[in-house]
């Protein structure tokens, strides 16, 4: 076996490590407080909306979650990079070896079974965070589910439909698409619950909602999204 072969399996390995470390969540983005709003005509109407993806971009709860999913899936490309060092070392022992000798064979075995212990580890690792993650992010939504379903019982509200707040991206194709085939396609502003269903899952949180941080929403004349 060639040196450069096993390099060549290294830069592999070490792109799937690196690609195990990109599994994260978006991060928050921070906003301005609005001016306070005025009574609940959502209750009136019987009808509301919401914003799931502003929710879910500014939920103490689940930030908490996502940051330390993000923690742990470093730790573990911190891991599999010191492994690449490692076999890359190992590797360069060949350099000194007699191609065919009996210790030229015996580390060229080694060596392989190492490679392969290193892919089914990687692949193990990188399910493993994709099950994980999905898990944080249905458990949210069920979260945010259960609030909206309290909240309308509550406000005697019989239909809370979705919709999106942020401004449109002219060049992003998908989000344009999006757009055209929205359900929503207009809303008071008054009618939209995403606020008072922030303010009640951020409500005990160690990250609770402040104003000019994740639960102020900006009026209708800012954009809702940098």
């Amino acid at each position: 076996m060639r040196t450069n072969l096993f390099a060549a399996t290294c830069v592999a390995l070490l792109i799937t490590a690196i690609a195990v470390t990109n599994l994260q969540a978006q991060p928050a983005t921070s906003q301005q407080a609005p001016p306070p709003r005025g009574g609940s005509p959502a209750i009136a109407h019987g009808v509301a909306v919401i914003d799931i993806t502003y929710i879910l971009d500014n939920y103490a709860r689940l930030k908490q979650a996502s940051d330390l999913f993000k923690k742990d899936v470093e730790a573990v490309g911190m891991t599999f990079k010191k492994e690449q060092e490692s076999f890359v070392k190992e590797a360069e022992q060949l350099k000194a070896l007699k191609p065919g000798s009996p210790d030229y064979k015996a580390l060229e075995e080694k060596l392989t079974k190492r490679q392969s212990d290193l892919k089914v580890n990687a692949s193990i690792k990188e399910k493993e965070f994709g099950e994980r993650e999905s898990k944080i992010y249905l458990t949210a939504y069920q979260e945010v589910s259960n609030a909206v379903k309290v909240y309308a019982e509550r406000n005697g509200i019989s239909l809370v439909l979705r919709f999106s707040g942020a401004p449109i991206d002219q060049n992003n194709r998908d989000a344009v698409r999006a757009e055209l085939f929205k359900t929503v396609m207009y809303n008071h502003r008054d009618i939209d619950i995403t606020d008072p269903i922030l303010a009640e899952l951020n409500r005990g949180a160690t990250t609770a909602a402040k104003p000019g941080g994740p639960g102020a929403r900006p009026t209708p004349q800012q954009p809702l999204r940098k």
